[in-house]
C-alpha cells in the first residue's frame, strides 16, 4: 500500500490550483476556557525578594508594592528568612477580566455591581509554599511606615468622582460568601488597624492601602455602580447554542469596567441573571463546543423577561484575546 506524505498532499492540492481558502487550517482543540486563554491572560509579574532587606517593587502598570525586611512567615507563622519570588498579576480592562476569568459581581447583596478602577493578585512563594505577612506590618499592631502597602494608579478615565472602596477576596474561601453562581466572593477589605470599612480618597494619582494581613491574593478597588433605574432591577435570559463543554455569560453595563457574570437555569441553553431595566447591557458570550472555541457579543437594552441570542462565531484563543480587548 502506498503511504502519501502530508506534503506531497499539499503539493498536488497547490498543483491543481485550488484556492486559498479552500485548505483547512488545523488547530489544537481546547480543553477549557480557562487552558485556552491562559497564555493570552494579563502576564503573571515576577520579582525576587531577599527577605531580609526592605523593599520596594514598581509592576509594569504603574503599581508599587512596599514592605519592611522580615515581613512575611511561613504557614506555621514563624519568619520566612533567605529569598523568596512576589508574584503580581494587575487587571486593568474589561478585556484583561474576561481573559483573567474574572468579574465583579458583590457577593453580599442581590442588586449591587461594581465598577472596578483595577484588580490585583499579590503573592509571595518561597518554593511550593505560599508565605503570608506577618501580623507586625500588616497593621494589626504597628504605626503606618511599618505596614506592607500597594500604591495603584488612578484610571484617567471611565470613572466618576466617587470614592473607590477596597475588597478581597482571601487566601482561604468562605463558603457561604461564595454561595451565590454569579459572584466572586468580593468581600470588603478593612485596612491596618481600622475597624470599620471606609472609602479610599486619592492622593497625587494613586490610591494607597494597607495589605489586609489575611491575604496575600486578589484586591480590587471599586466603586459601587450607579444606574440611573436602581431601583427595578429585573431578570431576562441569554440564549446559547446546545451541546457546550463549558460556557461563559457576562453583561456589561455599556462603558463601564465592571462584569455580571450570568448563570445556568434548568435549561443549559439558556443564561441569566438581573440588571435594572432600560440598561444599555453589552451581552458577552464565550463557549467551548466539541473541542472549538466561540464568541460573540451584542448590545441590547435590557427588559423585563427578554431572551437574547447574540451570534456565536468560532474563532483561536488569539483571535478571541484581541476581540476582548476592543470592547
Amino acid at each position: 500500500m502506498k503511504r502519501i506524505s502530508l506534503l506531497s498532499v499539499a503539493i498536488a492540492l497547490l498543483a491543481s490550483g485550488c484556492r486559498r481558502e479552500d485548505l483547512v487550517i488545523y488547530t489544537p482543540t481546547a480543553t477549557s476556557l480557562a487552558v485556552a486563554y491562559q497564555p493570552y491572560a494579563p502576564p503573571v509579574q515576577s520579582f525576587s525578594v531577599n527577605l531580609g532587606q526592605g523593599q520596594t517593587f514598581r509592576t509594569s502598570g504603574g503599581a508599587t508594592i512596599s514592605f519592611k525586611a522580615n515581613s512575611l512567615v511561613l504557614p506555621t507563622n514563624t519568619l520566612a528568612t533567605g529569598t523568596a519570588t512576589l508574584r503580581v498579576q494587575e487587571l486593568h480592562s474589561v478585556g484583561e477580566l474576561l481573559l483573567a476569568g474574572m468579574h465583579t459581581n458583590v457577593a453580599y447583596f442581590n442588586n449591587q455591581l461594581l465598577v472596578s478602577a483595577g484588580e490585583y493578585r499579590v503573592q509571595a512563594w518561597q518554593g511550593s509554599t505560599r508565605l503570608r505577612w506577618s501580623s507586625q506590618f500588616a497593621g494589626t499592631a504597628g504605626s503606618a511606615p511599618n505596614l506592607t502597602t500597594l500604591s495603584a494608579p488612578v484610571p484617567t478615565a471611565g470613572l466618576d468622582t466617587t470614592r473607590m472602596f477596597l475588597w478581597a477576596l482571601p487566601m482561604v474561601q468562605n463558603v457561604g460568601v461564595r454561595a451565590a453562581a454569579d459572584s466572586m466572593g468580593w468581600q470588603p477589605a478593612v485596612q491596618g488597624a481600622r475597624t470599620a470599612w471606609s472609602p479610599l480618597p486619592a492622593s497625587s494619582g494613586f490610591y494607597n492601602v494597607n495589605f489586609p494581613l489575611d491575604t496575600i491574593s486578589w484586591l480590587n478597588f471599586d466603586q459601587y455602580w450607579r444606574p440611573v433605574n436602581n431601583s427595578n432591577w429585573t431578570t431576562a435570559q441569554v440564549r446559547v447554542p446546545a451541546g457546550a463543554t463549558e460556557t461563559r455569560v457576562y453583561l456589561r453595563p455599556v462603558g463601564y469596567t465592571s462584569l455580571s457574570r450570568t448563570f445556568a437555569t434548568a435549561d443549559p441553553t439558556l443564561w441569566q441573571n438581573h440588571l435594572p431595566e432600560g440598561t444599555d447591557t453589552q451581552v458577552i458570550v464565550q463557549q467551548l463546543r466539541d473541542g472549538q472555541l466561540y464568541f460573540g457579543t451584542a448590545r441590547y437594552v435590557w427588559r423585563q423577561n427578554s431572551i437574547y441570542t447574540p451570534a456565536l462565531q468560532p474563532h483561536t484563543a488569539a483571535e478571541i484575546a484581541q476581540l476582548v480587548q476592543l470592547l
